[in-house]
């Protein structure tokens, strides 16, 4: 800028004749007129500038919207807590209201992302998963009363109660599950293609869940099969969730 100052600044017109200024005079003159344009440039420039980022923040078509809060997932971590109670069903028609209650119930919990029941004979489960430890502890709160009521009306007895999670998950549920006799299994290494959606997916209604137990005699000769299992999984266009958690020497795949 400052060369091109100097030109303006030598080219400009003045009060006085040439004839009448000193040399000295004439350096002096062009130099305080230098300054004078470079602080007028300055001044345009930063005013420029100003108004430019003034007007790109007030752009709706350049504000970078802020990241919603998504389902946490990886190749290696469950992105969710399994819950899966087991009950027997002493009489199916007293239950029945009871069961209800708990599905609507549950409908209103923003960290569920699908609930449900599935009967094999008398034998009752309850398919159900969070996304993370804390929902499934809010969960666990809510849903005592409700089971309680259940279990005092005679119409089911509880067999079992268990919890899948990561070990920070497990954490943050265990007072609600204590309460409970829950078991907890933690996570080996799994991945997951949940979608979160702003509304009910139907679609939930009718996926089918697969979840065998076995007996580790070797964990360390079984981890590179049970790794092979996650990685073949992982291509399988229909699968939701696939991986395996611990619970002393049983691995059970969720």
């Amino acid at each position: 800028l400052r060369p091109l100052a100097v030109a303006i600044g030598t080219r400009s017109g003045t009060s006085a004749t040439l004839d009448e200024l000193t040399s000295q005079d004439r350096i002096s003159q062009d130099t305080a007129r230098c300054d004078a344009i470079m602080d007028t440039l300055a001044r345009v420039v930063i005013l420029a500038l100003l108004a430019s980022a003034t007007s790109a923040l007030n752009d709706p078509a350049r504000v970078v919207p802020r990241p919603r809060r998504r389902l946490r997932t990886s190749a290696l971590r469950m992105a969710h807590t399994n819950i899966y109670p087991y009950f027997t069903i002493n009489d199916l028609e007293k239950a029945k209201p009871h069961l209800d209650q708990m599905v609507e119930a549950t409908k209103s919990e923003e960290g569920c992302i699908y609930y449900g029941w599935t009967l094999d004979g008398d034998k009752l489960h309850c398919r159900e998963t969070y996304s993370d430890g804390i929902a499934a502890a809010i969960h666990l709160d809510n849903a005592a009363p409700l089971v309680g009521a259940m279990l005092d009306s005679g119409a089911a007895s509880l067999d079992a109660i268990g919890i899948m999670g990561t070990k920070e998950d497990l954490s943050a549920c265990k007072e609600a599950g204590d309460g409970l006799g829950c078991e907890y299994w933690e996570v080996w290494g799994s991945f997951s293609k949940f979608t979160k959606v702003d509304s009910e997916q139907k679609a939930t209604a009718d996926f089918c869940t697969i979840q065998p137990v076995f007996t580790l005699a070797d964990q360390a000769k079984a981890e590179p099969f049970m790794k092979q299992c996650v990685d073949a999984t992982a291509t399988e266009e229909g699968c939701v969730y696939y991986g395996w958690t611990l619970k002393g020497d049983k691995p059970p795949g969720p």
